[in-house]
């Protein structure tokens, strides 16, 4: 295919919004859905999309380099699109969290380590950016599929 023009126009509105979260496309149009009508971002936000979402500021002493990348990645977008929010999502059954040691975390429950990691970035972000509202959330799935979308408390 040689050319593709999209019938969408670029966004010119500024955004106040970053969200992250993993890169797993089973949970993108779930999690999509709850930031454009549950948070009422409609489509206006940046995007950080990675294996493991957040998880990768939790990284300093397992993989520098990957947590050194996504410190980066935020500071940057923050500070050049003057953002005053972050919105941090992890998921059920991450295959990311499947593939690290057990032993960079306290459980051995995987909902629990995420959490664990949630709040340990959502703590870090805090010291780094103190002006910017910071908000976890922890998605998961049904029997039948049907995605749910919960706050972490802090």
């Amino acid at each position: 295919m040689p050319s593709f023009q999209p019938q969408t126009k670029i966004n010119a509105q500024p955004t106040d919004a970053l969200v992250v979260f993993c890169s797993d496309h089973r949970f993108r149009a779930g999690i999509e859905e709850f930031l454009n009508q549950g948070l009422r971002l409609n489509e206006n936000y940046d995007l950080l999309v990675i294996p493991g979402g957040p998880q990768c500021l939790t990284l300093v002493e397992y993989l520098p380099k990957f947590s050194w990348a996504g410190w980066r990645w935020f500071r940057f977008l923050v500070e050049a699109h003057d953002l005053k929010q972050l919105i941090l999502v992890a998921h059920q059954d991450c295959g990311w969290y499947k593939d690290l040691p057990l032993h960079l975390h306290d459980s051995q429950e995987p909902r629990k380590r995420q959490e664990q990691d949630l709040r340990k970035a959502q703590k870090s972000l805090a010291k780094e950016f103190p002006d910017l509202n910071i908000q976890s959330y922890y998605a998961e799935y049904d029997a039948e599929g049907r995605i749910n979308v919960e706050a972490l408390e802090s």
